[in-house]
Parts: C-alpha cells; structure tokens; sequence
C-alpha cells in the first residue's frame, strides 16, 4: 500500500514534489512574471458540480525568494529527495511542471471525490515505466488520454487512475471525476467555469498570484457543530475566494460572502473579536502581536449585488515571524516540563 500510495501522489501529485517530495515547495511569487498569462486552459475540464478549485503557479514559486530561503534551510534533504525522484519518474518540478490546479467535492454518506491536473512538459514513457516497477496497472484507451487505473494492492477495487491528456497535461483523480475532465475537454461538455456559484469567482482571481482558491462551503458548513465561537453564523456564508502569496513576506486576502449584509455584520464582529482577543493574549509577545497586527477584517460591498454581504479578510507579515512562533513552541514545552 505505500508503494501504491507513492506512485499515486507522485505521478500527478508531483507538483507538489517541489513542496512534499522535495520537502517544501509548490508555491509561487509575486516577484516573478507568471508563465501562463490568464487562467490556466486545463481549469475549463474542470467538474461542473466541484465545490471547490485550487490553483498553484509552481514556476513562480521555484524563482521565489521564498524557494530559495527554503533551500538554505533543507538543501541537501532537498537535493537527495528531488534527485530521487528525478530517477525515477524523469519529471524535475523545477522545470518540467509550470501549473497545478484541483478541484473536489464531498458527497452525503460517502467519500469525497476530486481531481487534479497539472501541466508542464512530461514524459510519459518515463512515468509509465516507474509506475510498473511498483504494480500493474490496468490501460485504457480513452478517447483523447491513455488512463492507467490504479488497482488496490489487494485487487479489490479501481477507484482512481492517472490520465496521461498530452505531453503537457497530466490528471489525477478517482475514475468518474477522471472520466467527466476527459468528456468535457474532448466534447467541450459545460465545466466548473459554468457552475453558478464557482464560475464568476474563478474568473475574478488573478492566475498570477501564488496560490488562488474558490470554494461553496454550504454543504460541509451545515454539519459544522455550533458549539464554536462563529457558531450558527457559518451558515450564513455562501461562497469564500482568494489568493495567497509568500516571498519575504507572506500577504493574502480571502473574501467570503454572506447570504445577506445582516450575516455579514456577525460574522465580521465575532471575527473581529477573536482577533481582540488574540491582541490581548500577545501583550507580553512582541513577535505574534506583529503577526496579528497584520491581520485586518471589513465588511465591503459586494461588486455583483451592492449589498454589504462580504467580508474581506486581509494578512501581510513578514515571512521571518513564522520561523520565530515555530520556535516559541518547543520553548513553551521546555517551559512546561521544567
């Protein structure tokens, strides 16, 4: 099972090679001209029922000053895990992969389904040779892709497969979310980008940006407990989008909408209080009342309906608070035990 787990993440996940095979990468800068211009082609195959889409510029990331930091760090684990992987699969995330996006979506009683595609330059062969040498995976023919189904070890069941679309294209995922990216890009069926709610959100992000999301939370936020501190008032949000970007600093914002400018208003005080209350708990920490100082939180107008129905979260701190709250916790915990 590690060995099937392996070839499954890596194959296609090996966009986040750079970021879990290599130990750290996957993400993108700022700094750095993106090398897709608008919104990656691949985003369009994407399910028209998903619930929610991410999308990752990788070679930003890898010209980042944050990627470099990282290598500082970890460089010779890094160097040894990418060089492995290299040999094995003949992908170099460095190089080879330009863009990653996903897409999932949960499902009443049962496991959720989801798919990711990344594009870049691959070579096929190479992949299909290592992924041989782990099990024997069951070829189809599909039109438009080759698909290699993935056996559980113990060939009871093909649930998922890794759908080799082009030289530059590459998907993952459970076979139906597999099957329905092969239809729409082959038969141009409607996808995510015709979803009502996912639709007109994704087409506001900016592609270039390090990371950007879009999601409908409301059937996961309805079985969420009410025993917390937003309690019932989750409910209310409707949709949540945004963007993420870390060089020397790490600035974001995340949008969320509420059904009605009222919701809104409760959300963004009890988020405002926690955010109080998080400032009075950092009296005596200099470095995590930077952090939240950099934390700030509005009710706005929403551009498509006028109401006041959004709250816009807004973070920018430096990239160096992060390594010194990671510090402070094996301090507290020396602390402790003394």
């Amino acid at each position: 099972m590690k060995h099937r787990k392996f070839v499954v993440t890596s194959t296609v996940l090996m966009f986040f090679v750079t970021g879990i095979v290599a130990g750290l990468a996957v993400y993108s800068t700022v700094v750095v001209k993106a090398s897709i211009p608008g919104l990656p082609e691949a985003v369009a195959y994407l399910p028209p029922d998903s619930q929610a889409v991410f999308g990752m510029n990788v070679k930003k990331f890898i010209d980042s000053p944050m990627y470099a930091r990282l290598q500082a760090k970890q460089g010779d684990q890094i160097g040894k895990d990418l060089q492995d992987f290299i040999a094995k699969t003949g992908v170099d995330p460095r190089k080879d992969i330009s863009y990653i996006i996903a897409a999932g979506r949960s499902a009443d009683g049962k496991k959720g389904t989801g798919v990711v595609i990344a594009q870049g330059t691959f070579n096929a062969t190479a992949i299909t040779n290592f992924i041989n040498t782990q099990f024997t995976p069951i070829r189809v023919d599909y039109p438009g892709a080759v698909v290699l189904m993935i056996p559980e070890k113990d060939g009871s069941s093909v649930d998922k497969g890794i759908a080799f679309m082009s030289d530059n294209e590459i998907a993952l995922g459970e076979i139906g979310a597999l099957k329905e990216v092969l239809d729409i890009r082959k038969d141009g069926k409607p996808g995510v980008l015709d979803n009502p709610t996912l639709g007109p959100l994704i087409r506001t992000l900016n592609p270039e940006e390090m990371f950007w999301f879009a999601g409908d939370p409301t059937n996961v936020l309805a079985k969420a407990p009410a025993n917390t501190p937003l309690g019932g008032n989750l409910t209310a949000i409707v949709n949540v989008f945004g963007t993420l970007n870390i060089t020397t600093e790490v600035a974001g914002t995340i949008t969320v909408t509420a059904k009605d400018a009222v919701s809104a208003g409760k959300l963004a005080d009890v988020a405002k209080g926690l955010l109080a209350l998080g400032s009075l708990a950092s009296d005596q920490n200099p470095d995590l009342a930077q952090l939240l100082a950099g934390v700030k939180i509005e009710q706005i107008q929403n551009t498509s309906t006028r109401a006041n129905d959004q709250i816009r979260l807004r973070i920018n701190f430096p990239i160096d608070l992060l390594d010194k709250l990671q510090q402070m916790k094996p301090a507290a915990a020396m602390k402790k035990v003394a």
